[in-house]
């Protein structure tokens, strides 16, 4: 097994996910108020280049975006990373893509408008040509056009590069495509569409398996994997046969970069020089750990989570958001487990560290107004009512989303504590706040 930084090159798609949320989906010609909106960096392509990153692998992005600000958000995201995003071109003239989604009531309907992804041409893969013969391993998607996948699957393929294709979102592949790819990896419905056999999702069995993996083999795919969800994952060996790795019981949180997790940390493996079922394996554990966490992009593991996983020492358990945000009264002793501190109080949370002091600006948003701090005054106000009236000016400031976003956007890396001064350790603020940011 190579000790050597695995090289991975990422061709794929740069996304806004921007979250609506409201207690129903309007109708054609209505208009109702929403609830919270959320702004979620995303993309298969730019999930993969991060996951790869947070694994070890020197990666770079190449893709589209435009010259707006969810552009310069997105870039940022990456480059935080570590990723090199020089291949990432900035386009005047298209907006970059956004997946707009609303939820009401569980139910979500999404509408994706490519936008700059569907600018991403062959002329970027020759403009960055240095990117793919630098690279060990290119991993492709299907959110930008088929036929700059298919020039740079040949393109890699001609310089002797190792090609994973990640079907998804389900097209029409070009019958040479197949021939150009190391690796694709499709999930069941996927599997089932490109194989051209109906199925039945609740009775995947390895006929089925291998007689639609058998069917992408002879279109020229050289391996296939298969991922099944709670199922684990599937692939075809030498001999003919189906063989599975078991997948890992843990809580769920957030599976949304589950199956790019997969994809990445099955390249990296691949590099350092794992065979194919031990490369599963670790993707398996890597994807695991993904769903654990908020986010698609902030839920990728490191390769350290991932060796510490696998050595049974690792997180066995969901952190969820619940765990990582406490509530604490202000005159306790500070411990390193507190976290990052936020004091709670009638005028509105402040941020006690000051690493992060663009927190405080954000936090006065949500003071409440001069009324209702002579209401918060009266020792003997009702619960019920004090809460309300929080609630009430939490839910109406625009500021709060993004307050509320900050937070968890901490809590994923670390804990989060909120401090209160009232002598009542159940009716105080910091109560009030945390329930609303888990109830968001």
């Amino acid at each position: 097994m190579t000790l050597t930084q695995p090289k991975v090159a990422v061709i794929g798609s740069l996304n806004m996910d921007i979250v609506v949320e409201a207690r129903q989906i309007p109708q054609i010609g209505e208009t109702l108020l929403g609830d919270r909106v959320r702004f979620i960096p995303g993309g298969k392509g730019a999930n993969q280049a991060v996951a790869a990153a947070r694994l070890g692998a020197s990666t770079s992005m190449i893709g589209a975006v435009g010259a707006d600000a969810f552009g310069d958000d997105l870039m940022a995201a990456l480059r935080k990373e570590g990723i090199d995003v020089s291949g990432v071109k900035r386009l005047t003239d298209t907006a970059t893509g956004v997946a707009s989604i609303y939820v009401a009531d569980g139910d979500n309907s999404i509408l994706v408008v490519p936008g700059a992804n569907d600018q991403v041409t062959p002329a970027d893969i020759d403009q960055h040509l240095d990117k793919l013969k630098e690279a060990d391993i290119v991993l492709l998607q299907l959110e930008i056009p088929v036929e700059t996948v298919l020039y740079a699957a040949r393109i890699a393929k001609s310089l002797g590069k190792k090609v994973i294709l990640n079907p998804a979102p389900a097209r029409e592949l070009p019958a040479e495509l197949y021939g150009c790819i190391d690796y694709i990896t499709p999930n069941r419905t996927e599997l089932g569409r490109y194989a051209g056999i109906g199925l039945d999702m609740t009775d995947v069995n390895s006929d089925f398996l291998r007689l639609a993996m058998q069917r992408l083999k002879e279109r020229g795919a050289a391996q296939i994997v298969t991922t099944l969800g709670a199922d684990g994952s599937a692939y075809l060996a030498e001999a003919g046969e189906v063989r599975t790795v078991a997948g890992h019981v843990i809580s769920v949180v957030d599976t949304t970069g589950a199956g790019d997790c997969f994809n990445a940390a099955l390249a990296v493996a691949l590099v350092q020089g794992q065979s194919l079922e031990e490369a599963i394996q670790y993707a398996s554990l890597a994807s695991a750990l993904a769903v654990t966490k908020f986010g698609a992009q902030a839920g990728m593991p490191t390769a350290d989570e991932v060796r510490r996983f696998a050595a049974g020492t690792g997180l066995p358990q969901a952190t969820t958001l619940g765990e990582q945000i406490r509530v604490k009264r202000i005159y306790e002793t500070a411990a390193p487990e507190d976290g990052y501190r936020i004091l709670v109080d009638r005028l509105w949370p402040r941020g006690m560290t000051k690493a992060d002091a663009a927190i405080d600006e954000w936090m006065k948003g949500i003071a409440p107004s001069p009324e209702l701090r002579k209401e918060f005054a009266h020792r003997m106000e009702r619960y019920a009512e004090f809460s309300t009236n929080y609630l009430r000016e939490l839910n109406s400031s625009p500021e709060c989303a993004v307050l509320a976003d900050r937070i968890r956007e901490i809590a994923r890396e670390r804990p989060v504590t909120l401090l209160y001064a009232a002598k009542d350790p159940v009716y105080n603020h910091a109560n009030v706040l945390r329930r609303w940011l888990l109830d968001q």
